[in-house]
């Protein structure tokens, strides 16, 4: 490795739009294959907040984002109360996070590296060995957007000792799902469809999508070829840059096409696969896309017929930020996630994941998403699964609050880029709420 590549590894990273109050750095997790974890945290203002030690908060990114992603809110949240230590790494496969051994360790990330690096419970640990090392032992607040967002959930099953709140952003946690079974003699897919996730149902369902008059595909489907990463990097400069343009835009509160609710199917308590495609179908193609295309060319196709569809003025510094970054690693360490979360798990992880299914989250939890934000019902029925069943209130009923799930007017998937203001005002009064209650008599008597 040359030295300028080892500097890349340990010198802290200068990034445009940041507030003076948020610090870059390395920490390196020497139990998890030696990884350098690229963190940018924000401590309170010195002046408003005289105390050295401070809760912890952990945001963790989604697809295609970083650290970065968290600009706009790392600082509020800092000065937050009594002041909050806010942390937003890279994640595996992102950014400035690399390793010394294994995918991700010299240049690219590739289609061929193992997966099980890239597996939730592997990421899981990864983030968990994280609050270890920055000093930590309990996080205050878990909060994940996008792909961060089902990590975040099964972060809190997996290790609900270690993290006294959650906040789930975009995408609806619905619970871990169970390895599936082998697939019983004679068993179709409308069978399984009343049995098993739609994660699980995967192949039917892009089975059944393909067959549709148009074909169509699931963008996970997509994301999970051996093509999509040098696709989506295209030439890279600024074919890069207008192609995250147009996606950050296509899937942001600005784009006409996100008028969302929730799908017919999602009222149905066992969709068969017919109705499921059927109902998916109807999604953006950002979600669900003609078979025969890939992700620029759907994004590329709308951008020519609208010219408004490209980086918001306000956004193009961070846009050059993505574009640099994603240009330098490539897609392929986020696309393996996906891959991780569709293939069957290691082998190793088959009796951890059937301990954890069926487990309830049970730290308070809260959802926050824009409300153009076709994240919130894109799996059908997830939305309401987490509210009713999969997640805990702060009274430890099960069952999500009502005012915990929050719908910010306005803003689409890039909720707390879009309206960081908002998203900070709900985070702080969650976090004010489960202060509150963890203070309470009743809570201490019962703990």
């Amino acid at each position: 490795m040359s030295i300028m590549s080892m500097l890349h590894l340990t010198e802290s990273v200068e990034l445009p739009d940041l507030s003076p109050q948020i610090t870059s750095r390395y920490i390196t997790l020497d139990d998890r294959d030696s990884l350098n974890v690229h963190i940018l945290e924000a401590l309170p203002d010195p002046n408003n907040h005289p105390s050295t030690s401070y809760p912890l908060i952990l945001l963790l990114h989604g697809f295609p984002e970083l650290a970065y992603s968290w600009r706009k809110v790392l600082v509020p949240l800092a000065n937050a109360h009594t002041g909050y230590h806010v942390v937003a790494p890279d994640l595996r496969g992102y950014g400035r996070t690399t390793t010394v051994v294994g995918p991700g360790s010299a240049g690219q990330v590739q289609y061929e590296d193992a997966l099980s690096s890239f597996h939730m419970l592997n990421l899981v640990e990864d983030v968990c060995s994280l609050v270890q090392a920055l000093g930590y032992s309990s996080v205050a607040m878990l909060v994940g957007h996008d792909f961060g967002s089902p990590l975040a959930g099964h972060c809190v099953v997996a290790r609900p000792e270690l993290f006294t709140s959650v906040v789930f952003m975009s995408a609806p946690f619905a619970g871990v799902d169970s390895p599936p079974w082998p697939q019983a003699s004679g068993e179709d897919g409308d069978d399984k469809a009343k049995k098993h996730s739609i994660t699980s149902l995967a192949p039917d369902i892009a089975t059944a999508l393909a067959t549709l008059r148009p074909p169509r595909k699931h963008y996970t489907a997509y994301f999970s070829t051996p093509s999509a990463n040098a696709e989506m990097l295209g030439q890279g400069g600024k074919a890069l840059y207008d192609f995250l343009g147009g996606y950050f835009y296509m899937k942001s509160g600005a784009w006409d096409g996100n008028n969302i609710r929730p799908l017919p199917s999602a009222f149905s308590p066992s969709p068969s696969i017919s109705e499921l495609a059927m109902d998916l179908a109807t999604l953006p193609e950002y979600y669900v896309m003609p078979l025969h295309e890939s992700m620029p060319e759907v994004i590329g196709r709308h951008m020519c017929a609208d010219a408004r569809i490209t980086w918001a003025k306000h956004e193009e510094v961070a846009g050059g930020v993505y574009a640099a970054e994603f240009g330098r690693t490539g897609f392929q360490g986020g696309l393996n996630q996906y891959r991780g979360a569709l293939s069957p798990p290691p082998p190793e992880r088959i009796a951890q994941l059937r301990a954890l299914a069926g487990r309830r989250v049970e730290v308070p939890a809260a959802f926050i998403s824009g409300a153009r934000d076709w994240g919130v019902y894109q799996t059908p029925g997830a939305e309401r699964r987490m509210r009713e069943v999969a997640c805990s209130s702060t009274g430890g009923k099960q069952g999500m609050a009502k005012e915990d799930f929050v719908l910010i007017e306005g803003a689409g998937h890039w909720v707390q880029q879009e309206a960081p203001e908002m998203v900070v005002q709900e985070l702080v009064r969650f976090l004010g709420k489960v202060k509150v209650i963890s203070q309470s008599p009743t809570t201490a008597n019962s703990s």
